[in-house]
């Protein structure tokens, strides 16, 4: 079954029949699915209260290899929560790109064996 297609800010996307267009593909659906976890906290949808992960309980912690670890973490835990990801080959790599600035780098391998990377990045505060 197909997702409603959103785009990397979050709208809907509208085709060229303006209807709300819908992923085409495995690789859309799963696409969307990985950044609607990554985009949203916990709470944000109320039908939805598990859905998200919170990130912002990174801001203020020092740009260690322990805080990367624990983001990983976070991410690990909002991308299996619901069981979508849960089994698939996912690799989240933590890359400080400033003083106050971590990337999460999101690798995960389709039902297809297609290889899909995201990115993330998050303000420490530090």
């Amino acid at each position: 079954m197909p997702d409603l297609y959103f785009t990397y800010t979050g709208d809907l996307l509208i085709d060229g029949k303006n209807d709300i267009a819908k992923t085409t593909s495995a690789l859309q659906s799963d696409v969307q699915q990985i950044y609607i976890r990554l985009m949203t906290e916990p709470g944000d949808f109320i039908n939805y209260p598990n859905l998200g992960v919170d990130l912002s309980l990174l801001y203020g912690m020092p740009q260690t290899v322990q805080t990367g670890e624990y983001g990983k973490k976070l991410i690990r835990t909002a991308l299996q929560r619901e069981g979508l990801f849960k089994g698939r080959n996912i690799k989240i790599d933590a890359i400080p790109t400033s003083k106050d600035t971590i990337r999460f780098d999101i690798h995960i391998l389709t039902d297809a064996n297609q290889p899909i990377t995201l990115s993330i990045n998050q303000n420490l505060g530090a």
